[in-house]
């Protein structure tokens, strides 16, 4: 071989070397940024326990700090750094024995993240497919089985990441926790590598009757996006809309914030939408699913349909604490200095006529999943009115937590949610919101509402009202 040849293999041979050297290096350096140091976590949980000991607005917030903390030492790492995915998994159980879906930590979701190339939502205990990526898993399919592990076997395992006062309520929080099998249980050891390798999954579904078996491979969660942009999703529900039925308009209201354009929006799609058909005889408010946490998107709507000013007695437990400075002034309460106290303050609701002003008799339809600003705002009005609503009881307690605060933490790439106050209503602590007109529906009938296929609940609620506006 001539030296040429030789000289120009040993360059070609040294720089694939040098390439895939560095590419490691800095694929280690960004792996080694990702870590989080042991005492980070400690700091995160110990942040934890004490807004459960000085915030948490209940006369046992002691004794939950205690087990929080024994909860705990079960779980504490022993390493001195982890990947953010483990931080959460060490301290989200401990803070699950809280039993309150407002007071928990987000999963962390990092762009590198394998994750399953589908999403679903469980309806009691059954998974279905929300959205897709691949061909051959379809919206609206069951999965079954994931790597020949049952689906109820998977949800057992990840109940602890969840937090809530019973299982229906946990398994809402079950959809990003699926999709990262991947990273939360089946990721033995944390390696740095170059390029990101696909992982493969067995995976059972059942779809239009038939059960099959097919092969997935992960992707990353920042492509996932990309992927499943092109397959169809289910239906998604929409911040607010209106369809009218003869003498019925129904007004359907989804999640979104009080702040930027979707609320501008929103007034102008209830102004216009009311002066378009004041001669309705009734409306029927549908606020099942919704998540609000703010009373006001309720009230602007409802003010048009009180006369004169109406207010409605409440009450509300806050500590008072420096923490809860700004809650406490929102009720009423002036701050001078922190006591610990648990202070139970009245309050109230107040509306106020609202142009245009309609006649029209309002009714509320809700289903167990309704919570927060929105079941407030249902036991609100079901102090106004008899008779006048109609679904299933609600998951949530009437005297549930509230004026929920947010803190991110940078390092362990996870959000901590906590309340800062509780509804503290005259009834039993266990007590739900209960309406008028009860309306059983089956796991099935759940699905079918889920994938648009039918809605159940609403024919039978609109069967209701045409039997009352006959019966006037």
């Amino acid at each position: 071989m001539k030296v040429g040849v030789k000289l120009f293999l040993m360059f070609l041979i040294a720089g694939v070397v040098v390439t895939f050297s560095l590419s490691w290096i800095i694929e280690f350096y960004k792996f080694e940024k990702r870590l989080v140091p042991a005492e980070r976590v400690e700091r995160l949980l110990e942040n934890a326990v004490r807004i459960a000991k000085e915030v948490y607005p209940f006369e046992n917030r002691g004794e939950i700090a205690v087990r929080i903390l024994e909860e705990y030492k079960k779980y504490r790492p022993s390493g001195r750094k982890m990947l953010p995915i483990d931080a959460f998994k060490v301290i989200q159980p401990a803070i699950s024995v809280v039993d309150d879906q407002n007071f928990r930590l987000y999963p962390p979701v990092e762009p590198v993240y394998s994750v399953l190339p589908f999403t679903v939502v469980v309806i009691d205990g059954r998974a279905i497919v929300s959205s897709s990526a691949v061909s051959h898993i379809k919206a609206g399919d069951e999965v079954l089985e994931i790597n020949g592990r049952k689906m109820k076997d998977l949800i057992h395992l990840l109940l602890p990441y969840t937090s809530g006062e019973n299982y229906a309520i946990r398994e809402q929080q079950l959809t990003t926790l699926i999709q990262l099998i991947p990273e939360l249980l089946d990721k033995e050891k944390r390696s740095v590598g170059i390029f990101y390798r696909q992982r493969e999954y067995n995976i059972k579904v059942r779809g239009d009757s038939n059960e099959r078996n097919v092969v997935v491979k992960t992707l990353t969660a920042m492509s996932y996006p990309r992927e499943s942009s092109q397959y169809p999703a289910l239906p998604s529900r929409r911040p607010f809309e209106f369809y009218r039925e003869n003498d019925i308009g129904i007004f359907k209201f989804g999640t979104f914030s009080l702040s930027g354009t979707t609320y501008n929006s929103y007034r102008e799609f209830v102004i216009n939408t009311l002066a378009q058909n004041k001669d309705l005889k009734i409306v029927l408010l549908d606020l099942r699913g919704v998540a609000s946490r703010d009373f006001t998107i309720f009230k602007e709507f409802f003010d048009h349909f009180v006369e004169k000013k109406t207010s409605v007695e409440r009450w509300i437990s806050i500590v008072n604490t420096a923490y809860n400075m700004s809650v406490l002034n929102k009720y009423g309460v002036e701050f001078t200095k922190t006591t610990n106290e648990l202070l139970r303050i009245k309050y109230f609701h107040t509306f106020e006529a609202r142009e245009p002003t309609i006649k029209a008799q309002v009714w509320i339809l809700f289903d167990r999943y309704t919570s927060n600003a929105a079941l407030d705002f249902i036991y609100t009005f079901k102090k106004l009115y008899k008779n006048r609503t109609i679904g299933e009881p609600t998951l949530m307690r009437i005297n549930h937590t509230t004026e929920v605060d947010y803190k991110f933490d940078d390092a362990v790439k996870t959000t901590f949610m906590f309340p800062e106050a509780a509804i503290d209503e005259d009834v039993a602590a266990d007590e739900v919101l209960e309406p008028d007109f009860k309306i059983e529906l089956s796991t099935e009938e759940r699905i079918n509402y889920l994938k648009g296929i039918e809605d159940t609940m609403l024919n039978k609620a609109m069967i209701i009202l045409k039997e009352h506006l006959n019966y006037e």
